[in-house]
């Protein structure tokens, strides 16, 4: 069974890529409920892919994860994708599943394009490239067994619960903004894990105070309309499809 979440289509690509060789149920987190049963055959391996945030999951992840169940679940394996540094990453999740009595999970590192462009500037075209082969190569790697799974250090460890209380900070939705380029298209309210976005008067509207700030619909948003605050003007935008080629406006 593999799980994923994804925002801009680096943990869906490699979600992809784990069900050609695994197969089993292919199953994205923003489809289900928030409580869901899931029932895993003998032997059977869960699959998480998702991606980082402040060394962590996102809320609309973490609060799936802690209210779902996984029966049979004898394996789990995570593999997180970053822009360059997972840093406790791994503490986080291990900590999501073993409080509910699951077996600690395998967690890999895997540094694809960053898409956080509130903080960091997507790279041009020829560097995603770059990076996206790489990612490739440590894949197939962890497919074969050779990749040595991430594990950070005592002192990293203990920073974690302090730089994953930044996300929650960060996910106030006050500063998100709307131009004049915007072309009423409504993918932003429809693709919203949370629905925190509606249309009002042809424009989407952030009616929720905060959301998971995963940023798909500043990515996705086929006009460029959407910003948050200035931090995002003129940086590049960045999707990654299905069969791993990027798109950058």
């Amino acid at each position: 069974m593999i799980l994923y979440y994804s925002s801009t289509g680096n943990s869906r690509h490699i979600a992809l890529k784990l069900h050609e060789v695994f197969h089993g149920d292919l199953i994205d987190v923003c489809d289900c409920g928030e409580r869901v049963s899931f029932n895993l055959e003998d032997g059977e391996t869960l699959f998480l892919v998702t991606f980082n945030c402040f060394w962590g999951v996102s809320n609309r992840l973490e609060a799936f994860l802690r209210k779902s169940e996984f029966r049979n679940a004898g394996k789990i394996v995570v593999i997180m994708t970053c822009g360059g540094y997972l840093g406790g990453g791994d503490a986080s999740v291990e900590k999501l599943f073993l409080e509910k009595g699951l077996p600690k999970p395998t967690v890999y590192s895997l540094v694809m394009v960053t898409n956080y462009s509130i903080l960091h500037d997507v790279p041009p075209p020829d560097d995603q490239k770059k990076k996206l082969m790489h990612a490739e190569r440590i894949l197939r790697n962890i497919l074969q067994g050779a990749q040595k799974p991430y594990h950070s250090g005592w002192l990293i460890r203990r920073l974690t619960p302090v730089v994953h209380a930044q996300y929650e900070k960060s996910r106030v939705t006050s500063p998100f903004t709307v131009d004049s380029t915007c072309t009423h298209c409504g993918l932003c309210a429809k693709n919203c894990p949370v629905h925190a976005i509606e249309m009002k008067g042809g424009k989407p509207f952030w009616k929720l105070p905060k959301c998971d700030i995963c940023l798909r619909c500043l990515h996705h948003c086929p006009a460029k309309a959407i910003n948050y605050g200035d931090s995002t003007r003129n940086r590049l935008r960045y999707l990654c499809d299905s069969s791993g080629e990027t798109h950058t406006s």
